[in-house]
C-alpha cells in the first residue's frame, strides 16, 4: 500500500504527517491491534477506520466542528469506531491541575478493559496538557499497551515524557524521526510510583486558568473568522468539501 498516494491529499499543516502514517502502517502490519484510544482526531482516525475496520476505536476531539468532519469521513466498513466530543475543562489528576478532555464517565462505561494502542496527539501543545491524557486513561493501560506521543520533538512533550517516567516505570522508550517531526513510543507499568505527580510551574492553578481563558478566546476568534468566510462564500477546506458532501445527501 502506498501511504502517500492514499493519504497525501488529506494531510494539512496541523495533521499527523505521512511519515507517521507509514510508521503506524508498519506497526499494525507486524502487531495485533484490536483496540485503540486516540486523543485528537483527524487523518489518523480515518487511517484506523480504513486499515483496521474491525478494531474498537475511541477517539476524543475537543472541537465539535472537527469531530463532525472526522466522523463524516471514517470508513463505512468500520462499525465500532466512536469519535467523541471531549470539551476541554479544568480538572485535578494525581494532585495536579490540568486542562484536558472531559471524558472520565465515557471511558468508565465504554472503554475495553485495556487498549492495545494509545495515540496522543492532543490537546493543543501550548496548554501543557498532554500529560493528563495518560493519567486519565491509566485504568485502561497495561504493560503491553503501545503508547505513541506525536510532536515529540517539542520541549513540552519531552518534559511530559520525563514526568510520566517519574510517575510510572517506563519501558522501550524510543524517539523516531518523522520528516521534520518526531514521535516517541514506549510502554509503561500502570502502577504509580508516587502518590501524586511532581510539582511543575506549568501546572499551577493560576497559569492553568490563564491558559484555558486564552484557549477559549482563540476559539471565539477562530469561530468569528469562520463566520466571515461563510458570509463571503469562502468556506475553507475541509468544511467546503464537507458542505458539498452534505448537499448531495
Amino acid at each position: 500500500m502506498d501511504i502517500k498516494e492514499s493519504y497525501g491529499d488529506r494531510i494539512n499543516p496541523v495533521s499527523i504527517n505521512l511519515e507517521t502514517l507509514q510508521f503506524l502502517k508498519e506497526y499494525i502490519d507486524n502487531n495485533e491491534v484490536a483496540s485503540i484510544l486516540e486523543f485528537g482526531s483527524g487523518v489518523s482516525t480515518e487511517f484506523w477506520s480504513e486499515q483496521l475496520p474491525q478494531a474498537h476505536l475511541i477517539s476524543f476531539e475537543n472541537s465539535r466542528r472537527y469531530r463532525k468532519i472526522t466522523a463524516s469521513r471514517i470508513s463505512k466498513q468500520a462499525d465500532n469506531i466512536h469519535v467523541r466530543f471531549g470539551p476541554l475543562r479544568l480538572m485535578k489528576l494525581f494532585g495536579r491541575r490540568y486542562i484536558s478532555y472531559k471524558i472520565g464517565s465515557y471511558l468508565r462505561k465504554n472503554a475495553p478493559k485495556s487498549f492495545d494502542l494509545v495515540l496522543v496527539d492532543g490537546p493543543p501543545g501550548f496548554l501543557y496538557s498532554r500529560e493528563a491524557t495518560i493519567l486519565q486513561a491509566i485504568d485502561h493501560i497495561t504493560e503491553d499497551t503501545q503508547i505513541i506521543l506525536d510532536d515529540a520533538e517539542r520541549d513540552v512533550e519531552k518534559s511530559t515524557i520525563e514526568r510520566w517516567s517519574m510517575m510510572f516505570d517506563m519501558h522501550e522508550l524510543q524517539y523516531h524521526k518523522m520528516g521534520n517531526k518526531e514521535i516517541a513510543t514506549f510502554r509503561i507499568s500502570p502502577k504509580p510510583k508516587l502518590a501524586k505527580m511532581p510539582e511543575s510551574p506549568n501546572h499551577k492553578l493560576g497559569k492553568t486558568i490563564r491558559l484555558l481563558l486564552t484557549f477559549h478566546k482563540q476559539n471565539v476568534m477562530h469561530n468569528l473568522w469562520l463566520l466571515k468566510m461563510r458570509l463571503l462564500n469562502k468556506e475553507p477546506f475541509p468544511d467546503q468539501k464537507m458542505a458539498e458532501e452534505e448537499a448531495t445527501e
